[in-house]
């Protein structure tokens, strides 16, 4: 009776917070009962994912830590989607920066994993994956002589990693251009990474698996870093080093046209990037300031900066993820996971948080 007096309490101060404490009961979002939330520790002497138990209320508690067989760098990767799952949730995949491979685990019923395969990234410090159907391509950050490129693969039901023939790309910008992330718009035809030194954003069209050559345009404003789609395909890009997000079109072909022009979040390097399920509330998280904005997109992709300070974490401010039937939306901060209750109006409020590692990268949640 304890423990539930205290799980009303909470949420009655979530409700006050919220400026809606006379809001019915019925009004409360529906916290799932169980679900995981999985990064990657990536230490150099041997890589593992961690997983986190999400309970009610969004309290967490890491209860997994799962071997890959390959190592990782053993310092931040500084790059979104470093942790992918699939679509239907039953495979998890994930970089090994350090050993320049890939693991894929399948995710269990009770949300732990089981090593499937490893195989090698065809490039040099493989820091982001992208997943669509069984389609799936990694990002090679590349090394200061050799350049960044992207490889495809075909996952197969047993967990198996085939690479696609033809399917190595190399990113505009050359050696020396940090790619950050790669990405599937919604369709599944047109691959995205962003370059943030060399400024650009690569578009590559995907036919039969197979992904063309890249297509390059300048972006919007300097750093382009994170990025998500909405469930209106509109493309949201953080531009990190003026401190702004910009939102785009892409078409089939691979074309870019920018919608709303670098608006600023006055927070310090916006870098990862989030959307709501209902896709009308994105976030961006600022590494250096230890803080989440949130804005609105409007129907024509429009941007519209909602609140500087939407929510408050450590520093560095690194990853996010939505889980809890899209009600939490969860950040990798200060050698840590956080658990941020998400409302309507954009606000968030800090529910709980339970430690990774200072190297952590990549957040996913079912």
């Amino acid at each position: 009776m304890k423990n539930k007096t205290l799980i009303v309490m909470s949420i009655a101060i979530l409700l006050v917070g919220f400026g809606s404490a006379a809001a019915p009961a019925a009004a409360l979002p529906s916290f799932p009962q169980s679900g995981s939330v999985y990064t990657n520790n990536n230490v150099s002497t041997g890589n593992s994912v961690l997983q986190y138990a999400t309970g009610p209320g969004g309290q967490l508690t890491q209860i997994g830590t799962f071997p890959t067989h390959g190592t990782g760098t053993g310092s931040a990767l500084a790059s979104q989607g470093a942790v992918a799952l699939t679509q239907d949730g039953n495979w998890l995949i994930t970089v090994d920066a350090g050993s320049n491979q890939i693991t894929v685990f399948h995710v269990n019923n009770d949300g732990s994993l089981t090593f499937a395969s490893i195989t090698g990234s065809r490039g040099a410090e493989p820091v982001s994956v992208t997943v669509y159907g069984s389609l799936v391509y990694i990002l090679d950050a590349g090394t200061s002589s050799v350049a960044g490129n992207i490889a495809g693969f075909v996952l197969s039901w047993n967990g198996q990693l085939t690479f696609i023939p033809g399917s190595v790309e190399t990113v505009a910008g050359g050696t020396g251009s940090s790619p950050e992330q790669v990405g599937f718009n919604n369709d599944g035809h047109v691959l995205v990474v962003t370059e943030e030194a060399a400024n650009l954003i690569d578009t590559f069209v995907v036919r039969n698996g197979v992904a063309g050559a890249a297509e390059s345009t300048p972006s919007n404003s300097s750093g382009p870093y994170g990025f998500a789609f909405n469930d209106r395909g509109y493309l949201v890009v953080s531009e990190a080093a003026t401190g702004t997000l910009s939102t785009y079109t892409l078409s089939d072909s691979g074309t870019l046209t920018i919608i709303s022009a670098s608006v600023p979040d006055f927070g310090l390097a916006p870098c990862w990037v989030a959307t709501s399920p209902g896709g009308s509330t994105v976030y961006t998280s600022n590494a250096h300031g230890g803080t989440i904005s949130s804005y609105r997109i409007s129907g024509a992709g429009r941007l519209t900066l909602v609140s500087s300070v939407a929510g408050t974490a450590s520093i560095p401010t690194l990853d996010l993820a939505f889980g809890g039937n899209g009600h939490i939306l969860y950040v990798l901060n200060g050698g840590q996971v956080t658990a941020l209750l998400a409302s309507p109006n954009g606000s968030l409020v800090t529910l709980s948080s339970a430690p990774a590692t200072a190297s952590s990268a990549g957040l996913a949640a079912i």
